[in-house]
């Protein structure tokens, strides 16, 4: 598929905003509930996948589910072992042996940085993956399955406090299946009302998403998992909605052939959110390096952004072995 200017600076956009976010949660002593509004930029990959795999022809559905096996587990897979010898080599030097943080969910002590539990969301890409033939097919499985997906999907967002991101991957693909010419093209005119509406959609969002913040619908465990899901409802809302509305605007920088700065950021973007995902706690400890606020903020990117390319490096590597013994 063609590489379109405005996909790969969202791309961007929603890296940083998620590793900003992470430096925001960490380094200070609270962790206001709009700083978590960076986070979203999840939710609008998830959109920007659905997007994308609206023009994905699949010839041989077998096939389509190798390889999309391979995209998602062998970067997991390259990340989570580096963490585990990361966190084994501490605990040789610091003479600590204590693998309860490997194995916990979001796990913190202050030493080790591994937290499998984080790539939970790996999860919902494949799920999303799974049901891509289907929404091929446009009949009624493929309505059974989208309607089975959210329910499974609200019932963990519910009982868990799950994100709601699967829905995310309906909303970019059924949108990018009818309008993806006109969020790409740039000889189309741009609509002044769709700009405002989605300005409109992402302000009220956001509003909404302040009010049941701040305010208790009540007590007990319904109603404060009930207010929980409506949070995440509106949070995963918000991250589709900031999606379409920030690649609609850059729409015009797809006049111009895509520069060749993209294809490494595009390439690196998986591996980046890896990183920075599994590292969203236990990373900033390295953090001691550093006293500055912001020589603490530059050594997280540059130790995320670092990482993030040997590893790409080392999963090109093991594509292109796989590759070559095909």
């Amino acid at each position: 598929m063609k590489r379109f200017n405005n996909l790969s600076i969202y791309r961007i956009i929603g890296a940083i905003c998620i590793l900003q976010f992470h430096i925001f949660f960490i380094m200070f002593d609270r962790a206001i509930p709009y700083e978590s509004l960076l986070s979203k930029a999840v939710q609008g990959f998830i959109v920007l996948s659905g997007f994308l795999y609206s023009q994905k022809e699949i010839s041989n559905v077998k096939e389509f589910y190798l390889k999309s096996l391979k995209k998602i587990l062998i970067p997991a897979t390259v990340c989570v072992l580096f963490m585990f010898i990361w966190d084994f080599i501490f605990m040789i030097a610091n003479n600590t042996w204590d693998i309860t943080p490997f194995i916990g969910y979001r796990a913190y002590n202050h030493s080790l940085l591994i937290q499998p539990g984080n790539y939970y969301f790996i999860l919902y890409i494949g799920l999303c993956y799974l049901v891509v033939p289907l929404l091929k097919r446009n009949d009624k499985w493929s309505v059974i399955a989208i309607i089975a997906s959210i329910i499974i999907e609200l019932s963990l967002g519910f009982f868990f406090g799950n994100a709601i991101v699967g829905s995310c991957f309906f909303i970019g693909y059924y949108i990018g299946r009818k309008y993806f010419d006109h969020y790409v093209n740039p000889e189309k005119r741009y609509s002044i009302p769709l700009l405002l509406t989605w300005i409109g959609i992402v302000g009220a969002l956001v509003g909404l998403y302040v009010v049941s913040t701040l305010n208790s619908f009540g007590s007990g465990y319904f109603v404060s998992h009930l207010q929980d899901l409506i949070n995440n409802i509106l949070m995963s809302s918000f991250g589709a909605a900031s999606f379409f509305l920030i690649i609609y605007i850059f729409r015009f920088a797809n006049k111009k052939e895509g520069f060749a700065f993209f294809k490494y950021t595009d390439s690196y973007t998986y591996v980046f959110y890896l990183m920075n995902q599994a590292f969203m706690i236990g990373a900033m400890d390295i953090t001691y390096l550093a006293s500055p606020m912001w020589g603490k903020i530059l050594l997280v990117y540059l130790f995320t952004i670092v990482s993030a390319i040997g590893l790409k490096y080392i999963v090109d590597t093991i594509n292109l072995i796989g590759k070559r013994k095909e």
